[in-house]
């Protein structure tokens, strides 16, 4: 590669490393010389042939010197150590000035990059190795780089820095008026640097037929003196391409409006607040928290202590200590009767919500309504209990004690997995069902681990429904939450036309809020799709930031609902023909059309209910089928819906 960089007209090229021939040419001019000194003796017939054999001798002694001195001329393995030190200094010394001094080597005028060059083509007539090169190289690179920057903001930067086009073409027409009228004339260096110009002097200035020859512009003129041979300017294929004026971006003011003014007579004067009303606020929001919390805690530890006793009993025999540790730890209560103090604080998806969690039980703890204790291994436990009057405190010797105790990220992380907290449960300690499956054994085991308190059981669209009346049955005091049409559906079946469903999510109601509970709406939001062709119902869990749908999107293939079958989840002729369509792999076309031609009936309702959605916030997604999405679930979802967004 030619090694030159041309930064003004009159800048000097530099020789490639590459074309030896050149710089032994440079570098040898005397051996040049005597060659051609050769040749004219050679060719004079009167040297004698002792004469051209002492030529001939000189001459090859001179060549095979001149040979040795080019070899380490490109490269030598042996170069003084104090001299490459000083060209690698220098070298990078350029570099830094030249990425330190950019702003200015950009403004017009500056002859930073062209100093910078010439710089450089000295310092490498001394480069001998390859990491000197590099270092070279480099700094090259760096140049060539800021100088096209450079020219691009010349020619597209403002009037002050850049071309005047008006000029240009001014000078154009001045160049073509001043042309031959001869059309076939050539055009000498001469000419090109001294061409004739028609001026108002040399004109005829009573000649008033002039205006009627036309412009006057010789464009054949200005064709060949930019074609011409031997041209100087760079052959680039974007070279004086595209418009001759450049639309410069002109800031747009905003226009001003003039201020809402407000009628007097009908302005509500807010409430004013007082700081003991917000005290009192506080107040009793804690007290309803920590009252809810201790309800909790009783009900959790009646429940685990009925739930245990009842498994022991059915035990043919006498348990040893390890089984019933074990049984007892998977129920959530301690050998002393107490329910465990992380098991039942610690949020494993939310380590703000583990330290709120604990906030709370302080002040339980404080008002003695809530006790702690040891179990036989140690850990703490909590115990409902009622406050003891101070006097009979003093009888009875209970003296109170505070505990202070760190809880970090890392210690959060090793609590979740010592006590193997996987469930997150409602703050109120309720339990809420999404699309329920079938009630087994196993199921009803996980669900009375966590508490066993069903308060919520959702159906999510007019699909995902067989199993509701087994849960209502299972969990009488259980509010079931379904979209409209879903209850008219399910009269036509015996076995569940008596269930009755205590919210129904309805069109007609779209332009309000939709509301559960309070205890419901504090954690979950809701997004009724009523466009979907089976009036889907998406939940979004604010605290763990989960969607929760069922035919919305679909992620196969199920790998996860597959891995407790032993078949494969991609087995199956129909399996093959459906995976593509309802794939979340970038970029899904399919199930975009799938969503759009199959599922979206009301478009342009649809499409309002997608775009709610996607102003939530959520990382993880959990769909009716297919693997649940761990994290970035809202790329996935602008992906899938990026037709609706």
């Amino acid at each position: 590669m030619a090694r030159s960089l041309e930064v003004n007209p009159n800048s000097h090229k530099r020789r490639s490393p590459g074309s030896p021939s050149d710089k032994e040419n440079l570098a040898d001019p005397i051996s040049s010389k005597r060659r051609n000194q050769s040749h004219t003796m050679s060719s004079s017939s009167s040297n004698t042939k002792r004469q051209r054999l002492a030529e001939r001798t000189s001459n090859a002694g001179s060549q095979s010197l001149s040979s040795r001195k080019s070899g380490n001329q490109f490269y030598d393995p042996d170069q003084d150590e104090k001299e490459r030190r000083r060209v690698r200094k220098g070298l990078r010394d350029l570099t830094r000035e030249l990425n330190d001094s950019r702003n200015e080597y950009m403004q017009a005028g500056n002859t930073g990059i062209y100093d910078t060059i010439k710089k450089a083509n000295e310092y490498f007539q001394e480069v001998k190795q390859t990491s000197d090169a590099t270092i070279d190289s480099r700094l090259l690179v760096n140049a060539a780089d800021l100088s096209y920057k450079k020219t691009a903001a010349l020619v597209l930067g403002d009037s002050s820095a850049g071309i005047d086009v008006d000029e240009f073409v001014s000078k154009c027409i001045s160049f073509m008026r001043a042309g031959p009228e001869d059309p076939n004339a050539t055009i000498t260096s001469t000419q090109r640097r001294r061409a004739p110009r028609r001026t108002q002097t040399q004109a005829d200035p009573e000649n008033s037929d002039e205006e009627d020859q036309g412009d006057g512009m010789n464009w054949d003129w200005l064709g060949r003196a930019a074609c011409f041979r031997h041209n100087s300017r760079p052959a680039v294929s974007g070279f004086l391409l595209g418009p001759l004026s450049v639309q410069k971006r002109t800031r747009q003011i905003a226009q001003r409006r003039a201020r809402e003014r407000i009628d007097p007579s009908q302005a509500v004067r807010p409430q004013e607040l007082r700081e003991e009303d917000l005290d009192k606020q506080e107040t009793s929001n804690l007290t309803a928290m920590c009252t809810s919390i201790n309800k909790l805690l009783g009900k959790t530890r009646d429940h685990a202590e009925a739930t245990v006793t009842k498994i022991l009993e059915e035990l043919p025999e006498d348990p040893s200590d390890e089984v019933m540790q074990e049984i007892m730890a998977k129920h959530h209560i301690a050998d002393d009767g107490g329910v465990p103090l992380f098991d039942f604080c610690i949020n494993p998806k939310s380590f703000g919500q583990s330290v709120e969690n604990l906030f709370y039980l302080s002040f339980l703890v404080r008002d003695g309504t809530v006790g702690i204790s040891t179990d036989s291994r140690g850990l703490p436990t909590l115990h409902p209990s009622k406050p003891v009057a101070p006097s009979e405190a003093q009888r009875q010797g209970i003296v109170k004690r505070q505990s202070v105790f760190c809880l970090d990220f890392d210690t959060w992380h090793d609590l979740i997995e010592a006590y193997g907290i996987q469930d997150l449960r409602m703050s109120s300690g309720s339990i809420a069902v999404f699309s329920p499956v079938n009630l087994t054994p196993a199921v009803r085991e996980t669900i009375s681990g966590l508490g066993g308190q069903v308060k919520y059981i959702a159906a999510l669209d007019l699909e995902h429904h067989l199993h509701l009346t087994s849960w209502k049955n299972a969990f009488p005091d259980a509010e079931i939450i379904a979209p409209e049409g879903l209850w008219e559906k399910r009269q036509s079946v015996p076995e569940f036309k008596d269930t009755p469903f205590k919210h129904i999510l309805r069109e007609a109601n779209k332009d309000r809020p939709w509301s559960i509970s309070e205890e419901f709406d504090k954690e979950f939001e809701i997004e009724y799709v009523y466009g979907h062709g089976s009036k889907e119902v998406v939940f979004l869990h604010k605290p763990s930031l989960t969607l929760i749908e069922a035919d919305l999107l679909f992620n196969l293939p199920a790998r996860e609902q597959y891995s407790k079958t032993g078949d494969s989840a991609t087995s199956g002729i129909w399996t093959k023909i459906v995976k593509p369509l309802l794939s979340t792999n970038a970029p899904a076309t399919w199930q975009k059309r799938f969503v759009w031609y199959a599922l979206a009936k009301d478009k342009k309702a649809f499409t309002e209910s997608i775009r709610r959605i996607d102003k939530w916030e959520f990382s993880r997604l959990i769909p009716c089928h297919g693997d649940v999405i761990e994290s970035g679930a809202k790329g996935v979802f602008k992906t899938v819906f990026e037709w609706f967004l």
